[in-house]
C-alpha cells in the first residue's frame, strides 16, 4: 500500500511577516524622495544686524535714526573756479564722536591737497587704517565740504560719507553731514558726529 505524501502546512505567520515587510518597503520608497528634497533645499541667507557700541565713521551705529532720504549724495560736477583754500591743505588728525542717541567714537586722519570742485583732493584713514579711501571736494571756499569715498574696507566701513570742515585758528572743526552704510543712510541728528582735527 502506497502512502501519499503529506502536503506541508502553510505558515500564516510567515505570510504576515512578508506582508509587513512589503508594506514597509512601499512606505520607505515614498519617503526617500521627500527626505532628499529637504536635505538639498538651500537655507535662506540671514539678514545682517548692526552692531552697537564704539565704531568708526564707517561703522553704522546701533538703531540709527530714520534718514530724511534714502538717496546717497551724488558726486558734484567739476568746477575749477571753486577750490581748496591754502590754509586747509595738510594732514589733520583727531577723534570724531557720535552724537546721541548714537554712541561711540573713532579716530580719523585727513590729508588734504590742492584741487577744485568735483576732483579728488586727498586721502583719508579711519579707525587705525581699518577704513581708507579718497577725499573729494564737494563745496569749497571755506568752510569746505569733502566726500570720503571708501576704497579699502577692513570691516564695517561706510561706502561714502560727507563732512563739513571749518578752520578755527590752527584747528579744523569736523562735522559729519551724512554717511551711507550697507544697511542704511544716516544724516541725523545734525550733525550725526563731530570732532576737532589738529594739523600734524
Amino acid at each position: 500500500m502506497t502512502v501519499p505524501p503529506v502536503e506541508p502546512r502553510k505558515s500564516y505567520r510567515v505570510q504576515i511577516i512578508v506582508a509587513v515587510i512589503g508594506a514597509c518597503a512601499v512606505v520607505l520608497a515614498a519617503l526617500i524622495p521627500v527626505a532628499l528634497a529637504q536635505l538639498t533645499k538651500p537655507e535662506p541667507t540671514p539678514t545682517p544686524t548692526p552692531v552697537s557700541g564704539s565704531s568708526p565713521v564707517s561703522s553704522p551705529p546701533a538703531d540709527p535714526p530714520t534718514p530724511e532720504t534714502t538717496e546717497p549724495p551724488r558726486q558734484p560736477a567739476a568746477d575749477e573756479g571753486i577750490s581748496v583754500p591754502e590754509d586747509y591743505r595738510g594732514t589733520w588728525s583727531g577723534t570724531i564722536v557720535w552724537r546721541a542717541p548714537m554712541q561711540g567714537s573713532y579716530t580719523t586722519t585727513l590729508t588734504i591737497t590742492a584741487g577744485s570742485l568735483g576732483t579728488m583732493v586727498g586721502q583719508f584713514s579711519a579707525a587705525n587704517g581699518t577704513c581708507r579711501g579718497a577725499v573729494w571736494l564737494v563745496s569749497g571756499g571755506g568752510p569746505i565740504v569733502v566726500r570720503l569715498q571708501t576704497t579699502y574696507d577692513g570691516g564695517g566701513c561706510s561706502q561714502v560719507a560727507d563732512a563739513k570742515l571749518t578752520l578755527n585758528d590752527d584747528e579744523l572743526a569736523y562735522d559729519l553731514v551724512a554717511a551711507t552704510f550697507v544697511n542704511g543712510y544716516v544724516n541725523s541728528p545734525s550733525p550725526p558726529a563731530q570732532g576737532v582735527l589738529k594739523q600734524e
